[in-house]
């Protein structure tokens, strides 16, 4: 409570009192204004729709198996849902941010989330392209309750030179894990108990309960100019920490491509209020850091995806027991509950790019470690947690990047571009996962089988 005070109380002394500290108008203003009621109700909306859509794996084998597909169906299925949500996020994320508002487009996505399960709850045995249309609309959904557009509506309350927008991000991406933790072992009961088909269905009832929060995250009016200016000018002097080209040095920015400008140049230059979304995504595009980032953030969709969708059956190939195939997506999710909160704090202290280093370079090692040792209760439990620390630890840092040289503006559109990068990844390791699971489970574990099999998933690509 004590951290959003000060956020309000800094706000105000930044020249954004009329943004967060209302107090000529009923409480209900108040409350659909208020950072603290944003934090809220953005981090249940994010428990909720990530938690379900990384509990899809878990429907793999009892919808397969029900329905009598084999798992390319399944997985022409997740594929869909990645596709459809790397396509239409950022133009959705964008008329949410400039036309319907956060609130409306977040309500109204939730709405067709839930509709998707329902659809998915109906779908008939003989039919797979049903159930392959509802993931679609599930993942068209996605792209109006994902991350991009709720952490844009939270930063809007939180300003730009704020020490707790970080910490403010980190928490509500941590919920997003946590439904992560608690919804895989609550999905696979209900398998269990009542039939994949209700479990759709209870989940889409869960997911239309939860609409009615996007009035929280309505979408609230920016600073004037002069004022976001003001701000800008502080959060310009931390945005140095993601430059490739430094001002003092001129040869090194001589070496850049032409039409590139280097991020120092950027970083001086405060968004303005009145720019369009043609010159901001110039200026986006022409930041080595931000193609640089966009194109991480698509190992960070192999990674996600594979783990997500197909960890949980290889481990029942493996003979692990559904319980604790099903438990290792939550160790994992409860593992990045720390890991982004500690990346949001990270980021007032640490420059990003050594912590997005620091990330990557951590998942491989563990990911080759996993590939190696003999699988055991043991070992998966320590690669859950220590991968679960490294999961969504991303999300802080790259939205901090964004915030810093972008504004607020298009955060959100900014944001999901950056996140355009995961999907097709996503999508490529949704269809080949099935066949690269059956490899893996081979007693053939040799350096040149990794290899050729990740070389396999960027050549897809």
């Amino acid at each position: 409570m004590g951290l959003f005070k000060k956020a309000t109380e800094s706000s105000g002394q930044a020249g954004n009192a009329g943004l967060l500290k209302i107090t000529s108008f009923p409480l209900y203003i108040k409350w659909t204004t208020s950072p603290l009621a944003a934090c809220i109700a953005a981090s249940l909306i994010l428990w909720v729709s990530f938690g379900l859509r990384q509990s899809i794996g878990i429907f793999q084998i009892p919808v397969t198996q029900g329905n009598g597909w084999d798992r390319s169906s399944f997985a022409l299925a997740s594929a869909m849902l990645q596709i459809c949500w790397g396509i239409f996020q950022p133009f959705i994320v964008y008329l949410g941010e400039t036309k319907f508002g956060h609130g409306k487009t977040i309500f109204f996505a939730c709405l067709l989330y839930s509709v998707s399960s329902f659809v998915m709850m109906g779908s008939p045995s003989n039919n797979p392209g049903v159930f392959i249309f509802a993931n679609a609309l599930q993942g068209f959904a996605a792209g109006g309750n994902s991350f991009p557009i709720i952490l844009s509506s939270v930063g809007r309350r939180i300003p730009l030179s704020s020490k707790y927008r970080n910490i403010a991000f980190g928490v509500v991406s941590g919920f997003g894990s946590m439904g992560q933790f608690c919804f895989l072992p609550m999905c696979r009961a209900m398998i269990s108990s009542i039939g994949w088909r209700n479990t759709f269905l209870v989940f889409g009832i869960v997911m239309a309960v939860m609409s009615p929060l996007a009035v929280f995250v309505q979408r609230i009016p920016i600073p004037k100019n002069d004022e976001l200016v003001k701000v800008n000018e502080k959060a310009a002097s931390k945005a140095e920490d993601i430059e490739i080209a430094t001002m003092k040095d001129s040869d090194e920015d001589d070496q850049l491509p032409e039409g590139k400008v280097p991020d120092a140049v950027l970083a001086k230059k405060p968004y303005i209020k009145d720019q369009d979304i043609g010159t901001v995504l110039k200026r986006a595009f022409t930041s080595p850091t931000f193609v640089l980032i966009t194109l991480g953030f698509s190992v960070c969709g192999f990674h996600v995806a594979f783990l997500s969708t197909n960890l949980p059956a290889y481990l029942q190939d493996q003979g692990v027991s559904a319980s604790l195939a099903a438990w290792v997506i939550s160790i994992l999710g409860i593992g990045s509950v720390v890991g982004t909160i500690s990346t949001g704090i990270a980021c007032n202290y640490i420059k990003p790019k050594y912590i997005l280093t620091f990330i990557y370079t951590a998942r491989a090692v563990m990911i080759a470690i996993f590939y190696f040792v003999e699988l055991s209760m043991a070992t998966i439990i320590v690669f859950a947690i220590i991968f679960g620390f490294l999961w969504l630890s991303t999300v802080p840092p790259t939205t901090r990047f964004v915030g810093d040289v972008f504004g607020n503006k298009y955060l959100g559109t900014l944001t999901s571009i950056t996140f355009i990068g995961k999907p097709p990844m996503a999508t490529v390791i949704s269809i080949q996962g099935p066949f690269s699971r059956l490899n893996l489970i081979s007693p053939d574990r040799s350096p040149n089988r990794l290899f050729l099999w990740c070389l396999r998933g960027w050549t897809c690509v």
